[in-house]
């Protein structure tokens, strides 16, 4: 490649980032609005549990007294979720009977799905949520919440190009596990967050339905939001994306 070539794609990539820094962080809210309780709370399932947004999402769930079953592999760092009193289901996401097995004789009110994996071979974004959709499904467990990512299904073009071409391989696994998931018979909300960042929660994190939004998130802040969809039934047969109104792409990123 040429150094004429090189300094045009350098080029091109700062002028895509300048541009995505001066698009409005601030997209419809959609606000959500809590639901009648299940009598004696909820029972979550939590597929991805170990870190990430999962982790931060069983840390609320069960310091307000909801329970959660974490479903690991034989593998898995459970250091961080034992403290939390959680229970354990073990199998693997690509296995289908373990992910049956964790359904049976169960009382979960819904699950909930963050798996994905970059480097993975074979990845469990499509094949790993496709068997957790359909065990639900074949178990009458209705509500299901998947984290899936802006660039998904029809938020393509809501990504960055920078995004859209680092994920070039994961984005067409991420759709088909949505459209899967909506061409089911379960009670779905599917959540997109953009850019993802580790740290405190900001209390900033909102969602939004619009086919537009884009923007960057704490986890822990994240995890709330998954929390408010677990509690609101009216996000169901929703996909909705998930951001910071205080960050900016991709300077926040930094």
């Amino acid at each position: 490649m040429t150094k004429k070539r090189i300094g045009l794609i350098v080029v091109v990539l700062i002028a895509a980032l300048v541009a995505y820094s001066f698009i409005p962080n601030q997209f419809p809210v959609y606000e959500t609005k809590a639901s009648a309780a299940p009598e004696g709370g909820h029972h979550v399932l939590i597929f991805g549990a170990t870190r990430n947004s999962g982790l931060e999402t069983a840390k609320i769930l069960t310091a307000r007294g909801d329970r959660v079953t974490a479903f690991v592999r034989t593998s898995s760092d459970r250091s961080q979720l034992e403290p939390l009193g959680v229970e354990f289901v073990v199998g693997d996401a690509l296995d289908l009977p373990t992910v049956e097995a964790a359904f049976v004789d169960k009382d979960y009110t819904s699950v909930v799905t963050t798996i994905a994996c970059f480097s993975c071979e074979p990845k469990p974004d499509y094949l790993g949520n496709r068997n957790i959709f359909d065990a639900a499904e074949a178990a009458g467990v209705k509500r299901m919440i998947l984290m899936t990512t802006v660039g998904s299904g029809d938020s393509y073009d809501a990504a960055p190009f920078p995004a859209r071409n680092f994920l070039k391989d994961i984005l067409p696994l991420k759709t088909q596990a949505e459209d899967h998931l909506m061409a089911s018979s379960l009670d779905y909300t599917i959540i997109r967050p953009g850019g993802l960042k580790s740290g405190p929660a900001t209390g900033r994190g909102y969602l939004s339905n619009s086919r537009e939004a884009f923007g960057i998130i704490n986890r822990a802040d994240l995890a709330g939001l998954v929390v408010n969809i677990i509690d609101d039934n009216t996000t169901i047969g929703k996909a909705l994306a998930a951001m910071d109104a205080d960050m900016v792409f991709p300077w926040s990123m930094f």
